[in-house]
């Protein structure tokens, strides 16, 4: 970003002597090279306090109030406005005037990562993207992504994530998409929307912000995203078990839970496990070919494609399978976790690490229970649980007359149990809110 564009917004600059700067960071310990500092105010803490400590590490400047320009010291490098939040996102919506490349948005209440890093994967063999590192996919990573691209890319596929009504619609004011996509729309963090219809709104302001000339693709097997009114815009529709544009078949599900599909007369086996996966991987098909790549290239990008670990990624272990699908948990993922697991041909037995589903609000409970009634009635040998609100899962378990449904006060206890009745051949799931860390049991027992 050349630092002319910000002559454009609300900025009075000071002591600036670089050109162009390449991101903006919001920790002042490890700066980035040619990146500048931003001074967000926060409710515990305030980044002003940090803004010396940022150019001394390295920063070409920092994003600041007015009120800490007036007392700073009269050698630093600040670009000042009135609020340094509203000041990072007028920065980022000027730079995103200056793209020529198309973007493609996505959301969803579960696999929106996941289909982002896979699609990602897939284009990036022929084409130049630009994307949300890690997980920025929120208020503040949003702003912060686009600032970090180049701008002369050949697309941005920009993941957009929302913790209330809102907060999509004020992402896409910033950069408008071309392409639209919702991943699914289910119960997740609830408790700052209020209902699922809310989140279901909020999810729709993505598809709201689509260009005239864009285009939305539909899940067909989500009945709350294929709700979407239909209007001049183009819908392309994708799924397994609806009538689609694009309709994907399961050809098998191997041991370790990974689908084999088939589509346009191919077949292909994920690396992922898991029916979440599979979905993800027909959203990212529908999208790369009507982008126009070759399905060859579609198809082998998809077979390369290695999840992250907690995202469903699998590993043989002293004989055993584990399954870390641990990076975060709602009802819908879950089902669709409990379903891979039951679904699958183990040689041994099928256990099930549980830890809570957070931000539930007044569904807590009800969704805790559910689950556990999901798992008396499968075919899942032991339930293992950690967290205040599991409790209610394996309450609900052993009414259904699940023999081995087990609560722990903590994760050590729940490893050791795990580790005395663990043998090989069984397979081993791990599944929890992201606040509840249940990666770290896998690390206890291989610890043991």
């Amino acid at each position: 970003m050349k630092t002319t564009l910000l002559h454009q917004g609300p900025f009075t600059l000071r002591n600036i002597r670089f050109e162009v700067l390449r991101g903006v960071s919001i920790d002042s310990r490890t700066i980035p090279e040619d990146h500048i500092f931003c001074a967000l105010k926060g409710e515990h803490t305030d980044g002003h306090r940090f803004v010396a400590a940022a150019l001394k590490n390295g920063a070409l400047a920092a994003l600041v109030n007015r009120e800490y320009a007036a007392s700073a010291a009269p050698d630093e490098a600040l670009i000042i406005c009135d609020d340094t939040y509203t000041g990072l996102v007028e920065m980022a919506r000027i730079y995103a005037k200056t793209f020529t490349m198309p973007v493609f948005s996505l959301t969803g209440s579960v696999g929106k990562t996941s289909t982002r890093r896979m699609l990602s994967h897939i284009l990036s063999a022929t084409l130049r993207i630009a994307e949300n590192p890690k997980n920025f996919n929120n208020h503040i990573g949003l702003p912060i992504s686009i600032l970090q691209m180049r701008g002369d890319e050949d697309l941005a596929i920009l993941e957009m994530g929302s913790s209330g009504i809102g907060e999509i619609r004020n992402l896409c004011h910033i950069i408008q998409p071309q392409y639209g996509l919702i991943t699914a729309i289910a119960p997740a963090h609830i408790s700052g929307f209020g209902s699922i219809e809310n989140i279901q709104k909020a999810k729709f302001e993505l598809f709201d912000a689509v260009r005239d000339d864009g285009i939305l693709f539909i899940n067909a097997d989500d009945e709350r995203v294929s709700a979407y009114p239909a209007d001049t815009r183009r819908r392309i529709s994708y799924g397994i078990t609806h009538p689609a544009d694009l309709r994907f078949s399961v050809c098998d599900i191997d041991a370790a839970g990974r689908y084999t599909l088939s589509v346009d007369g191919r077949t292909f086996r994920l690396q992922s496990s898991g029916k979440g996966a599979a979905i993800n991987a027909c959203a990212a098909y529908t999208v790369a070919k009507t982008l126009g790549m070759d399905i060859h290239m579609i198809i082998r990008g998809l077979i390369s494609f290695r999840p992250e670990s907690g995202r469903g990624a699998i590993e043989s272990w002293n004989g055993m399978t584990l399954i870390d699908d641990s990076y975060n948990a709602s009802p819908l993922s879950v089902k669709n976790a409990i379903s891979m697991l039951t679904s699958m041909q183990t040689r041994g037995r099928k256990i099930m690490v549980f830890a809570d589903m957070l931000e539930m609000g007044a569904e807590t409970r009800t969704s805790h229970e559910e689950i556990g009634s999901i798992i008396s009635g499968s075919d899942i040998d032991e339930l293992l649980c950690y967290g205040s609100d599991t409790r209610y899962t394996v309450a609900a378990a052993r009414e259904g007359k699940h023999k081995n449904a087990w609560h722990f006060d903590n994760k050590e206890k729940l490893a050791d149990h795990l580790l005395s009745v663990i043998k090989p051949g069984d397979t081993v799931l791990f599944k929890g809110s992201r606040g509840e860390k249940v990666e770290e049991i896998i690390s206890m027992i291989k610890g043991k």
